[in-house]
């Protein structure tokens, strides 16, 4: 490798830091103050970058809050694809939870989030973008469970795309049953969103 290529590899390696940085300060604010309360300002100081070096990788806050959310469900995918086929759903995601904490993704309490995160709060009631792009996402995501699994059953088995439609539902139920929580003030301060999933897709009559 010359040093051209490895200047440029610690260019990107850089860039790369630089940019989950911003996306673990701009998820840490988001879950702490909402949306609303989270500025690019405040999501600079907490990943000590300056401010303009924020925006040469985020155009704006909504830009972070979706590449945070991106880069989770492609986690969380990638995971629930490696669990074995005949493993029930709820036991694939359950271990897929448990390994994305392990792996240093966050799960905070709903003690620690006075408000919903913002994923939560605008999955319905937010701008139809940022809702949209979360849905697109998770289509792709699907399409990439179907792709994994497929080759493990035999032609035309309708499993995978079953499995991936019961990892999404428990997924936007799980937002459903943490939303009205927050509505109705009966969520248990020392319960997170990882744990609600484990209990929702515990309900799904699904394989």
């Amino acid at each position: 490798m010359g040093t051209s290529d490895r200047e440029g590899s610690r260019s990107q390696r850089r860039k790369a830091e630089t940019r989950a940085r911003i996306l673990r300060a701009g998820n840490e604010l988001f879950s702490a103050r909402g949306y609303g309360g989270t500025s690019m300002e405040g999501i600079a100081e907490v990943a000590d970058v300056a401010v303009r070096t924020l925006y040469l990788h985020f155009p704006s806050k909504a830009a972070i809050l979706l590449g945070f959310q991106d880069d989770w469900v492609d986690a969380f995918v990638d995971r629930v694809c490696a669990r074995p086929l005949a493993e029930p759903v709820a036991d694939s995601v359950a271990h897929a939870l448990d390994q994305l904490v392990a792996d240093g993704w966050p799960d905070a309490t709903f003690g620690a989030m006075p408000e919903p995160h913002p994923v939560v709060d605008l999955i319905a009631d937010g701008a139809p973008d940022i809702a949209g792009h979360i849905l697109q996402g998770w289509i792709r995501a699907q399409e990439q469970m179907i792709r994994a699994w497929a080759p493990r059953c035999p032609p035309g088995s309708l499993v995978p795309a079953t499995r991936a439609a019961a990892v999404f539902t428990s997924w936007i139920a799980t937002l459903l049953v943490v939303r009205d929580g927050y509505r109705s003030g009966t969520l248990d301060p020392a319960s997170s969103g990882n744990a609600v999933g484990r209990e929702v897709v515990a309900h799904l009559p699904l394989v």
